[in-house]
């Protein structure tokens, strides 16, 4: 044992490096960056110790900081591990092509780095490059795994190429000899889980996959109060008539914005899609500068003052210049555009603010069969603290009529231009539905939105496999292949 300074920090920075790793590896976080912040000599300009606190940053969900550790440790010692932080932190802010060049400068770094290998076949599967994914790993398959969980991550990877390449059986028989044989690793397991259930539902072993999407959303389940989201809804409906939005700040004028909004899993990244590949269009992905603002005036808004008196220091001048400054990263981030889309999954929530802020938007509204949305819900994988709702079919019955609701009550209230398509409809009639959407943006029809599967900018969401290939219907009437499962849930009815 080496000997400790005074609160248990090792004197030793091997030690405290090493005490640091057990730390993250129990899910002490907050111990492990007590350690790499007093237990190493000048730990801003220790290499190591700047990697371990960009992953700890990344597991406390701070991009930003994730960011800067990494780029600080690149300086000091150019390391694979700091580039894949890199890449990480790219692909957290949907940047497929950059995430993809840090991961490539990563494997030149050190071509015999088993993570960054793992992570560049991940990130080539999300782009569908299923052989070049299955490439990169062939080393890793030819040497026994160096470390600990390495063999079911593999696993993982395996199977996943397996399931791409159509050859289901085997994909699930791997990933139950391989990532499913431990149990000890809970988010990994959940992981594999949510894999095996796509896979079953492709090969048409629906009840099966039903039973382990079932397990697996169990696994980190966060209570849901399914009344209570409904008063909240019925609080902004409350809060945003037409009479007090009339008296609301007026912000900046551009037509610039689009606003893509509807329930995961809908077609909100179909139409995305759709957009980013006019020439003249781009898509900034969950794109959160509304919400930002949104924080900011409640952060200054007093409660028992009347509109606009109410909003404090956040007065119409301040509104233009937070608009502008909207419309101004967006230019940054696409300058040639015309049309940017962000299709953040809080816009229907904010289309009041947004309203006054950038008057000059436009909204697309996406619509798809409530019970399909659902079964589609309950086989992705998101992330319980961010949407507890789509663990179980009843919850995202209640969310999605709540939704609907809101919808329709900003219809009639705004004045914003907003477009209504059902997402059926948009993946049958293509010929009158995309030319539909595009004229709606007020662009001049560009063929290369029919391509939008090999035009448009990569994305990462849990869509990825839907929009990196050509349009299919496959997905229409889902939910009648899980009749029996979701036969106890009262569904709101959609007309068609």
């Amino acid at each position: 044992m080496g000997s400790k300074r005074k609160g248990g920090i090792p004197a030793d920075r091997t030690r405290a490096i090493e005490t640091a790793r057990g730390l993250m590896g129990a899910g002490r976080l907050a111990e492990a960056e007590e350690i790499l912040r007093r237990g190493i000599p000048s730990p801003s300009k220790d290499a190591e110790a700047l990697r371990l606190r960009g992953w700890i940053a990344e597991r406390n969900n701070q991009p930003a900081e994730m960011k800067s550790l990494a780029e600080k440790s690149l300086r000091i010692e150019s390391h694979p591990e700091g580039h894949l932080i890199l890449a990480q932190y790219h692909l957290r802010n949907d940047e497929s092509d950059d995430a993809l060049t840090a991961a490539k400068t990563a494997l030149e770094v050190d071509p015999t780095h088993r993570p960054t290998r793992m992570m560049l076949s991940a990130i080539l599967l999300e782009r569908g490059r299923v052989d070049e994914a299955a490439e990169v790993i062939v080393p890793l398959q030819t040497e026994r795994p160096t470390e600990d969980g390495e063999a079911r991550r593999l696993g993982y990877t395996e199977a996943n190429i397996l399931s791409r390449r159509g050859d289901h059986q085997a994909a699930i028989d791997h990933l139950e000899s391989t990532a499913l044989a431990d149990t000890s690793m809970h988010g990994e397991r959940k992981a594999s889980l949510a894999l095996k259930a796509k896979i079953l539902d492709e090969f048409g072993r629906h009840e099966e996959a039903f039973a382990v999407a079932e397990t697996f959303n169990a696994m980190e389940r966060i209570p849901f109060d399914a009344h209570r989201f409904n008063r909240e809804i019925d609080g902004i409906i409350g809060q945003y008539d037409r009479e007090t939005l009339d008296r609301f700040p007026i912000g900046f004028q551009s037509d610039l914005p689009v606003f893509v909004t509807g329930m995961p899993r809908s077609g909100t990244s179909l139409i995305d899609r759709i957009i980013d590949a006019h020439p003249l269009a781009g898509g900034v992905g969950e794109f959160t500068g509304i919400e930002q603002f949104a924080a900011r005036l409640q952060a200054a808004t007093d409660p028992r003052r009347p509109v606009p008196e109410c909003f404090g220091s956040m007065q119409s001048p301040q509104w233009k210049a937070e608009g502008e400054r909207y419309v101004q990263r967006l230019r940054r981030l696409m300058p040639d555009a015309e049309r940017v889309v962000n299709k953040s999954l809080m816009n229907a929530n904010l289309l009041g603010l947004i309203a006054r802020l950038l008057p000059g938007s436009r909204v697309i509204h996406v619509l798809r069969d409530p019970r399909d949305v659902a079964i589609s819900c309950m086989m992705g994988e998101f992330r319980p603290s961010a949407m507890p709702w789509t663990t179980r079919l009843d919850w995202i019955a209640s969310v999605w009529d709540a939704s609907r609701r809101l919808m329709d009550h900003w219809k009639k209230v705004l004045d914003l231009p907003i477009l209504e398509v059902r997402y059926e409809k948009l993946v049958t009639d293509p010929a009158t539905e995309f030319p539909r959407i595009i004229d709606f943006l007020g662009l001049p029809w560009d063929d290369a939105c029919l391509d939008f599967h090999a035009t448009g900018r990569p994305l990462r969401t849990l869509s990825q496999d839907q929009v990196c290939r050509p349009l299919y219907t496959s997905s229409i009437g889902r939910h009648a292949h899980y009749a029996t499962s979701i036969a106890d849930v009262e569904w709101p009815i959609l007309e068609p």
